[in-house]
């Protein structure tokens, strides 16, 4: 049978049912508890297998999938989240950063589940500090990874203002000398690579030097169509992704010069939500429903799934140290799929929002975050 007749079937429970589910939820503590099996379709190759095959190593075989546990379902703003960040995921240190339309900005330390006395249903989360600043709402975050000295990095933040500001958590107000102006609209997407920081508004991609302590304007790029929607960085490439469905991709040289690098202008049919690198592969999400992998040398379709949540819109991507990329959207599910392959889990979906999923964020150890369209974030172990 080829591939397309083994298409699994559409899925049978309705949102209805979930609606129901998350009700009930909230009448009791929260603890782990097995998703709702949902079937998607395959993922279809579209070139030499041999490309599909990701060099981590990290994604466990089908009789090993470990089910993620919901560590913390908790109302963290009064509106949509728009951004989310693990700060810190390592040891006893769990931190994690969220931005919201409500214009807050807020630093959360969660319980560190390894402790010996520590339970999925006894761990916590504490606000630590919330911020309002100026410019908010914030649409995007990033670690300065290049920042030294402090146990916690520098957070880059770019806002509604049209401009990136920088936030050394727990500190409870902005660092005062950093605004990086002249975007030409509000700072949708940043990514770092090395000491180069980039960020996006509008049509423009720009360039920033973090060797400095206020970081400064070493190049600009003006894409001709569509808005940039999401950036991502790999092996000294930076990538953008745009609301015309395109993916370019420019070099970086080794002083930090750009050079064109290859285009798709047609990746997707609709808006290109998210892009991610991961060896040496790129995968990018998008409101037409796919989740496609791409070559990062060359931009070479490598696989695709369509109607991954359903026929529904896919809003934010993030990939895990489990060896999953997560894909959150409308159908209010994150689910997960295997790097290298688009292979779905034979795990569960992720349930327990009832709005549409807005953001994901990994972090290094064990931690993923989700954030809905009400302002409330779930954070499990992965």
């Amino acid at each position: 049978m080829s591939l397309a007749g083994r298409q699994l079937s559409s899925q049978r429970a309705t949102l209805r049912g979930f609606a129901q589910q998350s009700s009930a939820l909230h009448s009791r503590p929260l603890t782990c508890r097995r998703q709702l099996s949902l079937q998607v379709p395959l993922a279809r190759n579209c070139t030499d297998a041999r490309l599909a095959q990701d060099t981590s190593g990290t994604a466990p075989s089908k009789h090993h999938e470990k089910e993620a546990i919901l560590l913390q379902r908790y109302k963290a703003h009064d509106a949509a989240i728009t951004a989310t960040l693990v700060l810190q995921d390592a040891g006893d240190t769990k931190e994690i950063v969220t931005a919201s339309l409500d214009k807050s900005l807020a630093l959360w330390r969660l319980q560190d589940t390894s402790l010996p006395d520590a339970s999925p249903s006894t761990s916590g989360v504490s606000e630590v500090v919330r911020l309002s600043p100026d410019g908010a709402p914030i649409f995007s975050l990033v670690a300065d990874s290049h920042a030294l000295g402090d146990s916690h990095n520098q957070v880059f933040c770019g806002n509604l203002a049209k401009s990136v500001v920088a936030w050394e958590p727990p500190d409870s107000h902005l660092i005062p000398k950093v605004h990086l102006n002249s975007h030409t609209g509000w700072v949708r997407a940043l990514a770092t690579s090395r000491r180069w920081l980039f960020s996006c508004s509008c049509n423009f991609l720009c360039q920033w030097d973090m060797a400095r302590a206020v970081p400064r304007k070493v190049n600009e790029v003006k894409l001709f169509t569509g808005d940039i929607q999401g950036l991502c960085t790999g092996r000294d490439k930076v990538f953008a992704c745009t609301s015309k469905g395109a993916i370019r991709a420019w070099n970086i040289g080794k002083k930090g010069e750009l050079s064109e690098a290859g285009a798709r202008e047609k990746a997707h049919k609709d808006r290109v939500t998210a892009i991610l690198w991961h060896k040496n592969f790129l995968y990018s999400v998008s409101y037409d429903g796919c989740i496609k992998m791409w070559d990062g040398t060359n931009l070479e379709l490598v696989m695709e799934v369509e109607n991954a949540h359903d026929g529904q819109r896919i809003q934010c991507g993030a990939i895990a140290p489990d060896g999953f990329l997560y894909t959150g959207g409308d159908d209010k599910l994150v689910r997960r799929w295997r790097l290298g392959s688009l292979v779905p889990s034979e795990a569960d979906a992720l349930f327990c929002h009832n709005y549409n999923v807005r953001s994901l964020s990994a972090g290094q150890h064990d931690l993923l975050v989700s954030g809905d369209s009400s302002g409330e974030i779930a954070i499990w172990q992965v």
